[in-house]
């Protein structure tokens, strides 16, 4: 589990941000980059824990890709860049009910 959201959070947090959404979109992002890093100090902590922490991680990753949606031309996003994001929160939900249930 701990594989795919870190390969989602990345590819989310490494988009530039401009415009007026640049604020949303970098609160966002740090929201995202420190449940990555919690997410990564619970290497060794219960599953239950970690699936707590990786529910959390998807949650932010979709506001901010949300966020990516809403501000797509002020951000200079393709629809390339938008569906790849959503297709890493995909697999990331899909990772999480697996291993963590619904």
């Amino acid at each position: 589990m701990k594989f795919t959201l870190l390969a989602a959070a990345a590819v989310l947090v490494a988009s530039p941000a401009f415009a007026d959404c640049r604020s949303d979109a970098q609160v966002q992002s740090q929201r995202v980059r420190a449940a990555t890093q919690t997410l990564n100090d619970q290497a060794n902590a219960p599953m239950a824990d970690q699936c707590r922490t990786g529910m959390g991680l998807i949650a932010e990753a979709k506001r901010l890709n949300a966020i990516r949606q809403n501000c797509q031309a002020e951000l200079q996003l393709t629809a390339q860049d938008l569906q790849q994001a959503q297709q890493r929160i995909q697999a990331a939900d899909q990772e999480y009910a697996a291993r963590c249930g619904g």
